[in-house]
């Protein structure tokens, strides 16, 4: 008993500290060497703070006053809180993100384990948890479908094994993640009524959670966000970011248009061995990728960096084993006489589905070679996108190693006072948040105690103000003075007189 429960837990645990490991480095040495490829750990930890206070998620990052539900509509984010009263800093963020993460391989690779081995099943697993949707979101840093991916990864596992309430327990909580993300809880429902459409009560269940997905989404971006939303609005609709509203045309030739449209397509299909497009689970992906495919924003296209594909790689991995699992049952049990498990027409609902005792040489050749040949289009996709991701950068020299600048950075840091309103430039933006009220130099509307800006960041586009006192002055809502207090090392923190 000892020897089968370490068979079957081992690769999965060895997959998830590996992949925990790896990320965790990632994030420690990004905020050690002050990396900020965004301001949204900022906006989160500004969040979490709030929380952590028994606030409202006001974060003057997005503007004076602005709600947070109002932007995105993410409650399961309050769970921020007790870690942020706990662990004070942006950097507990961005290792919650990695654990979750992480976790998220323990059920996909158990399950790869169960199909095949767990030589095969630890490999799909390592490959899973080092994949380029969960590399970008690390890279990117913290951001709120941290929360979904897990999710969808025992969503994915309990749909392959057809056990329809866990799909369903696992699925409702993910409108709790983001507003979109209700479009997904709709189509799981209808691929439960699809795949069981001879079972009466799972198919009721399955057409209970697509309304209760779809109910969600509308809820939420018709009335819950308007209702928070600065301007009254849902701040993400599927219309252009130019203002201009979606025509025919442009939802037929969006989703191909660039081409790095279809390079992110074709690549989640690779990783999805290509065979997974005969899982019904693999329409999954469809909301994500409409949303993003039909906005102006050419981030929102990328395969290769931000989190944007993270939701996407438990789908892809999940429609792979749904079809290795379906061929998998085509073999025989342990007499002759006895057929493969497969659910039953009139079982409600379906049972689990289990391998054959006799392993993959019992499946018909032809289905065989489907899996092979699936296992290792994936295999081959995790290889060569390698050298292009994030993590990559942990195989160069000098990989973590702080630069000279981040000494003075820390002199910044100590010259605001506790409790300070603070205007700032990305640079220090997430790091100045533990100790005072943070607000970005793109969208304060009103003066601060202390201006830090970086002459050197690059989010000022070469276009960096020679003084941060006189930059401050020029932009008072009010004809504010404020004096230099500090110089250095191309940072200046400007205070307000009086």
């Amino acid at each position: 008993m000892k020897i089968r429960a370490l068979k079957e837990y081992a690769p999965p645990a060895v997959v998830v500290a590996i992949g925990a490991w790896a990320m965790i480095a990632f994030s420690v040495a990004q905020w050690r060497t002050m990396q900020v490829p965004s301001w949204d750990l900022a906006i989160f930890s500004e969040l979490a703070k709030a929380y952590s206070r028994f606030e409202a998620p006001i974060v003057p990052v997005k503007g004076d006053g602005y709600n947070l539900l109002g932007d995105h509509f993410h409650p399961i984010l309050v769970l921020l809180g007790p870690i942020w009263r706990l662990f004070p800093t942006p950097l507990s963020l961005l290792i919650v993100q990695d654990l979750l993460l992480a976790a998220s391989a323990w059920p996909l690779t158990r399950l790869a384990c169960r199909l095949t081995n767990a030589w095969v099943g630890g490999a799909l697993g390592l490959l899973y948890v080092l994949s380029w949707g969960l590399q970008g979101a690390v890279a990117a840093q913290f951001h709120e479908i941290a929360f979904a991916v897990p999710m969808l990864a025992f969503a994915s596992v309990a749909f392959v094994e057809r056990r329809w309430r866990a799909v369903a327990a696992w699925s409702a909580p993910l409108v709790l993640v983001k507003e979109d993300l209700g479009l997904t809880v709709m189509l799981i429902g209808l691929v439960i009524v699809l795949v069981a459409r001879d079972q009466p009560r799972t198919r009721a269940l399955g057409l209970s959670l697509a309304a209760f997905g779809l109910a969600a989404f509308i809820v939420t971006i018709m009335i819950l966000l308007p209702a928070l939303n600065p301007n009254g609005e849902w701040a993400y609709g599927l219309g252009s970011q130019d203002g201009q509203p979606i025509t025919v045309v442009d939802l037929l030739t969006r989703p191909f248009i660039p081409p790095i449209k279809v390079q992110t397509t074709l690549i989640l299909v690779a990783t999805a061995g290509a065979v997974g497009l005969r899982s019904p689970w693999i329409v999954l992906a469809a909301p994500t990728l409409a949303w993003r495919f039909l906005g102006s924003v050419d981030f929102y296209w990328e395969w290769s960096n931000w989190h944007y594909n993270a939701v996407l790689m438990p789908i892809a991995v999940g429609a792979l084993l749904d079809v290795v699992a379906r061929a998998h049952c085509r073999g025989r049990w342990a007499t002759e006489d006895e057929p493969a498990l497969e659910p039953q027409a009139d079982a409600d609902p379906a049972p689990a589905m289990s391998p054959p005792r006799q392993g993959w040489l019992t499946v018909p050749l032809p289905l065989r070679r489907m899996v092979a040949v699936g296992l290792a289009v994936t295999f081959a996709t995790g290889a060569l996108t390698a050298p292009h991701l994030p993590l990559w950068a942990m195989t160069q020299k000098g990989f973590g190693v702080a630069q000279s600048r981040v000494d003075s950075a820390r002199r910044v840091m100590d010259a605001i006072p506790e409790g300070a309103t603070v205007e700032s430039d990305l640079s220090l933006l997430a790091y100045l948040v533990p100790k005072a009220e943070v607000s970005w130099v793109g969208t304060s509307e009103s003066d601060k105690e202390y201006v830090v800006i970086d002459r050197q960041a690059p989010s000022w586009g070469g276009g960096a103000p020679r003084d941060a006192a006189t930059w401050a002055e020029e932009q008072s809502p009010t004809g504010a003075s404020y004096t230099l207090i500090l110089s250095l090392d191309g940072y200046q923190v400007a205070r307000r007189d009086g």
